[in-house]
């Protein structure tokens, strides 16, 4: 009898420490598949892919604009109709330091009535690397460099990734700033040929659970002189200033980042033409595959 009892309590020993085991082994692995994670949607962190590795992410942005409801029709008023952006970037770890990316670029811009056509936009091409190894510099520094092959524009892009960790807390900046040279057809027709526009972000996010992850940023676009024909295309090249809460969900492999964004230069309710909307909202979700 109790050579039974011993070997069933061994069987139920080796049974807890077969599940233990297995649970450090996935957590372990999750660990390591962390991949890059965005914690903010529109700051790039300092950590870069490993050699060999590949991940997609998936980008939807949604801006609320003004439309007028019938175009025949001025007296039928406006309607809100919401103006898409979605990317698809594909990204592979070169080497440890050094990681490629490539964008396909998809917009859906509102139209009169309501709807809105969905037109292929362009490519991207970029380059991120880091410089040190996490924790040796007072700040984490990664840079950045991206090509801009779009439907109406080409552009040359380059960032100075900013981060610093204090235990759970993760303060990250993207030093951002744009060339743009605007096809000669659409020179002529806005009067401007080049642009220098700035973007840079500021946020932070907080480790509450290795899962979940809030945080609050914000995000600036635009020209430091802004240009244009008319008023409203000069308001609309001017720096516009964005702030909001982020979440990001964090699955190892598979991770979700979103964000909320006020626009700070006006939250009335924007008219015909502006291009941008009292709220800015980002969704990116990412894979490693």
């Amino acid at each position: 009898m109790t050579s039974k009892v011993e070997r069933g309590i061994t069987l139920l020993k080796m049974k807890v420490n077969f599940i233990l085991n297995s649970v450090a082994l996935s957590l372990a692995l999750a660990s390591t598949a962390l991949a890059t994670p965005r914690t903010l949607p529109f700051s790039y962190p300092y950590e870069t892919l490993s050699k060999g590795e590949l991940e997609v992410e998936a980008y939807t942005d949604v801006n609320p604009l003004r439309v007028p409801a019938d175009p025949a029709d001025s007296s039928a008023g406006k309607l809100w109709s919401p103006e898409y952006r979605l990317q698809t970037e594909f990204e592979y770890g070169l080497s440890d330091r050094v990681e490629l990316g490539f964008y396909q670029v998809f917009e859906a811009a509102p139209q009169p009535g309501g709807e809105n056509t969905l037109l292929f936009d362009g490519l991207k091409w970029r380059v991120r690397t880091r410089i040190a190894e996490a924790g040796q510099l007072p700040v984490d520094i990664g840079l950045y460099l991206e090509l801009e092959t779009m439907f109406d524009e080409l552009s040359v892009e380059g960032k100075v990734n900013l981060q610093r960790r204090f235990g759970r807390l993760r303060l990250l900046s993207n030093l951002w700033a744009e060339e743009v040279w605007e096809r000669p057809l659409d020179s002529k027709a806005h009067g401007r040929g080049t642009a220098f526009v700035i973007n840079p972000t500021l946020g932070a996010s907080f480790e509450v659970t290795p899962t979940f992850h809030p945080g609050l940023e914000y995000w600036a676009r635009g020209q430091l002189a802004a240009s244009g024909e008319t008023e409203q295309d000069r308001e609309n090249s001017r720096v516009h200033h964005f702030l909001g809460p982020t979440s990001h969900l964090n699955f190892g492999r598979l991770w979700w980042t979103a964000g909320l964004y006020f626009n700070l230069n006006s939250m009335n309710r924007p008219q015909v033409g502006d291009a941008y909307g009292p709220v800015w909202f980002r969704s990116v979700l990412g894979l490693e595959l």
